[in-house]
């Protein structure tokens, strides 16, 4: 075993790991020390690779694309325009919870100028031809985005201090590791998990052009149990106290589901996510504690290269392949 204060990565607050007085040695070996939804929410070849195989510093220079970029300014968006707080980063103080001036052209900052959480929309450079019409897509219809998302806030009429961005832990029952997020904005009494769905491809026509629709955003669309599952991890870091929001759009349109109008919401149906994450998390664990810093993981996972999630990995993919013994 291992001290906790060798084995808490610098990026990670202390608070989170309080209640631990010693951590595993696999901790120290694969240098995680939380858990997040997205790593429970991913399909356990992909996790492996990313989180097993590659470091921290390989992990942040994974090639992004130009949906999950415009998902983040929307984000900024929210945050400008509905919050009044933000927690933030501050070296030498740890998080600390600043006012959010307020602000005009907020639209035309994202667009030009961006934040010190997001560069400004049209510095972004797409990685290939299929990346750089969506991007098109997305900027011909940003400005739609921002007013559809104005509108959604707007009915679910959060009130008092918004804050945006608090950063929070859940301890599981049977993990080592805490499910760490940060919470896209919220109130005393209630919280909004905001998720974008953008314009998906078509099948080409005849003459080998292709269109653009707007995705599904009705319960059950493609992702629904991964932001539930993000749901139930805030609903429960906030002691079931805060009533949950999740706020889904697309381009033009948006839906808001909360326990009044979706099961899934409900107390004990998202019991049943915290269940999962706690199951996913342990078996897990048990994998880096088997295995700790060898490779022979890939005798365990068996990998699925035709799924979705591989897409726009790039290089990994081959690389990944080749781990695997199948290139």
């Amino acid at each position: 075993m291992i001290t906790k204060e060798k084995a808490v990565a610098k990026e990670i607050t202390d608070d989170f790991l309080d209640n631990i007085k010693e951590l595993p040695a696999w901790v120290e070996i694969y240098k995680l020390n939380h858990w997040s939804p997205t790593q429970l929410n991913s399909m356990i070849c992909l996790w492996a690779y990313k989180y097993l195989y590659l470091s921290q510093e390989e992990r942040r220079d994974l090639p992004g694309n130009a949906k999950m970029f415009t998902g983040t300014c929307l984000g900024e968006l929210l945050k400008l325009t509905f919050g009044k707080f933000e927690w933030k980063y501050i070296k030498g103080k740890g998080l600390t919870k600043e006012s959010i001036p307020a602000q005009r052209k907020i639209f035309e900052k994202i667009l030009e100028q961006g934040t010190d959480s997001c560069d400004a929309f049209n510095s972004y450079t797409p990685v290939d031809e299929e990346d750089k019409k969506v991007y098109e897509i997305s900027r011909a219809g940003l400005a739609k985005s921002y007013q559809t998302l104005k509108d959604a806030m707007k009915e679910i009429a959060l009130t008092g201090e918004t804050e945006c961005e608090r950063s929070i832990a859940l301890n599981l029952k049977n993990a080592v590791l805490p499910v760490t997020g940060r919470i896209d904005i919220e109130n005393e009494n209630a919280f909004v998990e905001f998720k974008t769905k953008h314009r998906k491809k078509n099948r080409p026509k005849k003459d080998g052009t292709s269109t653009y629709s707007l995705p599904n955003i009705k319960k059950g669309y493609m992702g629904w149990s991964d932001h539930i599952l993000q749901v139930a991890t805030y609903y429960f870091a906030c002691n079931e106290k805060k009533k949950p929001h999740l706020l889904v759009m697309n381009e033009e349109n948006y839906n808001i589901f909360t326990p009044e109008n979706c099961d899934d919401l409900k107390p004990e149906n998202l019991k049943l996510y915290l269940s999962k994450m706690d199951r996913v998390a342990q078996e897990r664990e048990l994998i880096m504690e088997r295995h700790a810093g060898k490779s022979t993981w890939v005798e365990e996972i068996s990998p699925d290269f035709t799924h979705f999630f591989w897409k726009g990995m790039g290089e990994h993919l081959d690389i990944a392949k080749k781990l695997w013994g199948l290139n």
